[in-house]
């Protein structure tokens, strides 16, 4: 079975599946004393606010509506430390698609009890994400089922690439986009609309330091597989780039901004203190980001997007006695 309609999948497709769902246009914020502090205009993406809390239903939804009638009986088997996982378990549960996700061991259990809540079969396997990924291609090829790899799927970029569609409608330019950076499905559908519809306008994304290896990637430097990651940004916790993606992206994204660990969860408490914003930690990663690039943002109108809401309680209880950012 294809894992993709790359050639037939388009941004107006994408555009058009999104645009039926009720959730959309996510809304767009003003960050009033977040741009105070930092002497620019910030604008928030409000990718948190989908019926998942994160913007990887855009991608699923375009992905199950381009797919759904090439999938095997055995269905479909993703690797996901959560977000992804339950993007496509939502949007393939109205094809009536059985899904497995197999997770790291080390995923946020929270987000593990809502793909099952929704109909998902959940395996953890393994330290990390790529480790996970490996054992879930070998289940589907066991199972005679298919699997779907955020990243490499085009759907999903495209899917991701109708945030962009929303911003543009906006009758303001912006300067900047500044987008956590993880396997780069969502900054490349972004950066693509971006490049076409808009070149001034800077994509920018965002790595933990924690995981560096695609910002080592993207600048051209060697990356070392067998290092471990270690960041509370989950999302972002690659250890293998996807070196398709990384050659695209090359040509796509205009910098790429590296964010301490110790930056991570101060930012998700400016996020929650100054903005009413209940951020994860790789959602709060362009806000961490910007104040170590004061010089490069002052006087700009930018975009962050928000790309997820999933916190774990423990998270949340240390956010009681971590001092904000800003």
């Amino acid at each position: 079975m294809p894992d993709s309609l790359t050639d037939t999948t388009t941004i107006d497709f994408a555009v058009s599946l999104i645009e039926a769902e009720p959730w959309t246009p996510t809304p767009l914020l003003q960050a009033h004393a977040i741009g105070r502090r930092l002497d620019a205009d910030v604008w928030l993406k409000r990718e948190d606010c989908t019926p998942i809390g994160s913007f990887k239903l855009r991608g699923a939804v375009t992905t199950a509506g381009a797919l759904a009638s090439d999938v095997p009986e055995a269905g479909v088997y993703v690797a996901s430390a959560g977000n992804y996982g339950l993007a496509i378990v939502y949007a393939c549960a109205r094809y009536s698609i059985p899904v497995t996700v197999v997770a790291p061991e080390g995923a946020t259990p929270s987000k593990l009890e809502r793909i099952r809540l929704l109909g998902g079969t959940v395996e953890t396997y393994g330290d990390d994400f790529d480790v996970a990924k490996g054992h879930a291609k070998e289940k589907a090829h066991e199972a005679g089922g298919v699997f779907w790899e955020d990243g490499v799927i085009e759907e999903m970029a495209t899917g991701a690439g109708t945030i962009a569609t929303e911003l543009l409608r906006d009758p303001e330019s912006w300067d900047m986009v500044v987008v956590p950076l993880g396997n780069g499905s969502l900054i490349k559908g972004i950066a693509q609309e971006m490049k076409r519809c808009s070149p001034s306008t800077k994509t920018i994304g965002v790595v933990p330091d924690g995981a560096p290896s695609m910002a080592q990637a993207l600048r051209g430097q060697a990356w070392d597989e067998s290092a471990p990651v270690d960041t509370l940004a989950d999302g972002l916790a690659v250890r293998v780039p996807i070196p398709k993606i990384v050659e695209e992206l090359v040509g796509l994204v205009d910098d790429v901004w590296t964010v301490s660990e110790s930056d991570i969860l101060p930012a998700v408490k400016s996020l929650m203190e100054l903005e009413q914003v209940l951020a994860e930690p790789s959602a709060a990663t362009p806000i961490a980001a910007m104040t170590g690039h004061r010089d490069e943002i002052r006087g700009k109108r930018i975009a962050a997007i928000v790309s997820g809401a999933h916190l774990s309680m423990s998270l949340l209880t240390e956010l009681t006695t971590t001092k904000g950012l800003l």
